[in-house]
């Protein structure tokens, strides 16, 4: 546990151990019914109930304590990560396939898979294959998306105590090897190029898909959940466009939470100043 995560907790730890009112209100009730009764007595009751919340507040700032770091900020950062990217790809995995996903009238009947799957003509076929091509797109992208993750969770912190600039970011990893500074420019350059990419192949794709399903839709089904699976895609498409096109030395994190920032050198790369 390093020195300035500590003062970090204790900074805000008001914010994790406010008493509740009800407390304070059965403390004060108590302490107002028993103004009667020797001062001694009185003096161990209050004593009692100031150990106890002492007691609490001692072990709610451990867990708190435990929880923010983990021990380690890159082993919750990448389990934290590793989580998110998994429960994402399974959305994506519909938001790219929309014409086997999205329901479809057959006939008398709603479509099938195996029915979906057909290249009976040209124009069905031209939208199908593109779900599938943007699928295959995805996986590349998570590819890079983990990839840049992981370099900057490997050189990078979170550090709330200080200014989230890009000036200060540059000055902070200025102790790293050019190699090292090089890899975390260059990283971020391919997602930021790729990542433009997904977001037009992505909006062919949804055109494109879209009209070849109106021509087989169900009333109040098939419009609904397009609707639904487009909007999980924007959301994650605009989370996409914001973490790529950023200033240089701004880099947020694709996972971590909403526009979490890396703003200082790892605390393992930190040593090199200190030999």
């Amino acid at each position: 546990m390093e020195e300035s995560e500590i003062n970090i907790i204790k900074k805000h730890i008001k914010k994790y151990l406010k008493i509740s009112k009800k407390i304070k209100g059965e403390i004060e009730g108590e302490t107002s019914s028993i103004e009667g009764e020797t001062s001694s007595i009185e003096g161990d009751g209050e004593g009692e109930r100031e150990g106890e919340i002492g007691s609490i507040a001692k072990n709610l700032y451990k867990t708190i304590n435990v929880f923010i770091t983990v021990k380690n900020q890159n082993l919750y950062q990448k389990i934290y990560a590793g989580i998110n990217i998994i429960l994402e790809f399974m959305r994506v995995i519909t938001c790219s396939l929309l014409i086997l996903f999205i329901p479809q009238q057959c006939e008398n009947n709603i479509c099938t898979i195996s029915e979906k799957i057909k290249f009976n003509s040209i124009l069905y076929a031209i939208p199908l294959v593109l779900n599938f091509l943007t699928l295959l797109y995805f996986c590349f992208f998570y590819f890079l998306e983990i990839k840049r993750e992981n370099v900057l969770i490997k050189y990078l912190d979170v550090n709330p105590a200080l200014p989230y600039g890009k000036f200060d970011v540059k000055q902070a990893i200025k102790i790293l090897s050019h190699d090292n500074k090089k890899m975390i420019i260059y990283t971020h350059k391919i997602y930021k190029k790729y990542a433009n990419f997904l977001i037009l192949i992505c909006a062919i794709n949804i055109i494109l898909s879209g009209i070849l399903i109106s021509n087989y839709s169900i009333p109040n089904q098939t419009l609904s959940t397009f609707i639904t699976y487009i909007l999980f895609l924007f959301v994650k498409l605009n989370n996409v466009y914001s973490t790529a096109n950023t200033e240089k030395y701004i880099y947020y994190s694709a996972y971590l939470s909403t526009n979490i920032q890396f703003n200082d050198l790892d605390k393992n790369f930190k040593e090199i100043d200190k030999i």
